[in-house]
C-alpha cells in the first residue's frame, strides 16, 4: 500500500481519532490538532506499516503516542505556569445533564491506564488483542484493567447517586 493510499484509508478513521482524543479530555480544537499530528506521524512511519496488521491498530498506536507527547508538553507548560505563580485551570468538568456527558465525566475521573482500555475497548470497539497490541501490554492485563475500570465507573456512579 502506497503512502497516499495509507493516508486515504486513515482519513476514514478521522472521527474515531477525534473521539479518542476528546475522551482523553482534550478540547475539540486541540483534538483536531492531535489528529493532524497523528497523520503526520503516520506519513513519517508509513514504511513500518505492514498490511497484515489492521490499519486502525497501527493508527491508534501512533495516536496514543501523540496524546502522551501532548500530555508531556502540557505538564511542562503547567509546571512553568505554576512556578510563575499562575493558577492552573480545572480540567475535569462536573457532570451536566445527559447520559453522554455523565459517562464522559466519569471516564475522565479514571486513571490513565483504565481510561485507555475503556476508550479503545468500549468506545472504539476494538478486540482485546488489538488493545493489547496498541498499549504494548498482555491481553490478560487489558482484561484486568477493563474489569477494574468498570468496577471503578460503577463506584463513581454509585457515589454520585448517593
Amino acid at each position: 500500500m502506497s503512502g497516499d493510499d495509507l493516508l486515504l484509508e486513515a482519513r476514514k478513521l478521522e472521527q474515531n481519532l477525534l473521539n479518542f482524543f476528546w475522551r482523553q479530555g482534550v478540547s475539540y480544537g486541540e483534538g483536531e490538532d492531535l489528529v493532524q499530528e497523528t497523520y503526520i506521524r503516520l506519513w513519517e512511519y508509513r514504511d513500518r506499516y505492514r498490511p497484515t496488521a489492521k490499519l486502525s491498530t497501527f493508527l491508534f498506536m501512533i495516536a496514543r503516542q501523540v496524546w502522551i507527547d501532548a500530555l508531556r508538553r502540557r505538564t511542562r507548560r503547567e509546571s512553568r505556569e505554576e512556578s510563575w505563580g499562575r493558577e492552573r485551570p480545572e480540567t475535569v468538568e462536573p457532570p451536566s445533564p445527559g447520559v453522554k456527558e455523565d459517562v464522559r465525566w466519569a471516564v475522565s475521573r479514571l486513571s490513565e491506564p483504565l481510561r485507555e482500555v475503556i476508550e479503545l475497548g468500549v468506545f472504539q470497539d476494538l478486540p482485546y488483542a488489538e488493545v493489547a497490541e496498541i498499549l504494548s501490554i498482555p491481553v490478560g492485563t487489558v482484561k484486568s484493567r477493563m474489569s477494574n475500570a468498570l468496577k471503578k465507573l460503577k463506584e463513581i456512579f454509585d457515589d454520585e447517586g448517593s
